[in-house]
């Protein structure tokens, strides 16, 4: 039997230095051997204290590489818009810039040097967004191209992140590593935190401990699996004869004066029915503006009250 790779994690300043011989030695020869000084292991790059910091250095010169590749696509006076480049950068540069974010990026971890890696990235892309001046300032920059500034986006990942836990099926596997809130149908994991002792479990930095202190803040219970969820539940499928829908027509049309005059009657009739609940839905878009968001809303009432 031979090994060809040896792996050593550890967080001595002593075992910062490759070079050190460790006492690893094959089972044939007497040669010893030298661990490596970064791991890839499914994409990601361990160096030997978890730091992390080869693992960024990678994703943030690729999503570098990224930007300075989006050049191509045009220039300042032809090519794409400004609003067009903010979409391709968010949607194709960001997703790889922060692969792998919760392996470095939690509560107490050691990351500012990760995370000027990153602004330096986000930097680049915010000058080719706006085609400003290299000297220009990192953060005007980032406001006239509407980018949130890299720590509050990572912030904002991985509490989502966090926070989509609770909505994980009863038999996924994070579930035996966190605490008996969490678990579900499998029991927990030998080395997971429901058996760590509570002294250690204050000590301990880890994303799974994020987890814990930010999916137990929503009092709402999710079931992603539900019964009512299933085709055939839903309230269309079950009562599809009480539900009656009224679209208003064009506001300078003929019909619309008959339509708001026939809505007020029937709006009377709906008050006074205590059986009966109606949706008042509305929407709109700005056609004059191409950067201005659509906006829709409804409302719920039942018997003149405002229910939801």
């Amino acid at each position: 039997m031979h090994i060809t790779e040896v792996f050593h994690f550890s967080r001595s300043p002593r075992d910062d230095n490759p070079s050190i011989d460790l006492g690893f030695a094959p089972f044939t020869g007497n040669t010893p051997l030298t661990p490596k000084p970064i791991w890839r292991y499914l994409g990601f790059y361990f160096d030997r204290t978890l730091s992390f910091k080869e693992h960024v250095r990678f994703y943030s010169t690729k999503a570098l590489t990224t930007v300075k590749a989006m050049r191509m696509l045009g220039n300042s006076s032809r090519g794409l818009e400004p609003d067009q480049k903010r979409t391709l950068y968010r949607s194709c540069v960001v997703p790889i810039a922060t692969y792998g974010l919760r392996l470095w990026h939690f509560n107490r971890a050691r990351f500012k040097g990760n995370i000027k890696l990153l602004t330096q990235m986000q930097r680049q892309a915010g000058i080719w967004i706006t085609g400003s001046f290299r000297t220009s300032p990192t953060g005007g920059i980032e406001s006239l191209a509407g980018l949130l500034p890299i720590h509050l986006l990572l912030k904002r990942l991985v509490d989502r992140s966090c926070l989509r836990v609770p909505t994980l099926s009863l038999s996924h596997p994070i579930r035996p590593l966190l605490t008996n809130f969490f678990l579900g149908s499998i029991p927990s994991h030998p080395l997971g935190l429901a058996r760590l002792p509570q002294s250690a479990s204050f000590k301990l930095k880890s994303p799974l401990q994020d987890i814990i202190l930010t999916a137990s803040l929503p009092t709402e219970v999710f079931a992603p699996c539900h019964s009512d969820n299933s085709p055939g539940s839903r309230l269309l499928d079950l009562f599809p004869g009480r539900i009656s829908t009224y679209r208003a027509p064009n506001p300078g049309s003929d019909d619309y004066s008959k339509y708001v005059s026939n809505l007020d009657t029937l709006l009377t009739t709906f008050k006074s029915d205590p059986k009966v609940a109606f949706v008042a839905c509305g929407s709109f878009i700005s056609h004059q503006s191409s950067g201005a968001q659509s906006v829709a809303t409804s409302f719920v009432f039942h018997q003149n009250a405002e229910v939801a």
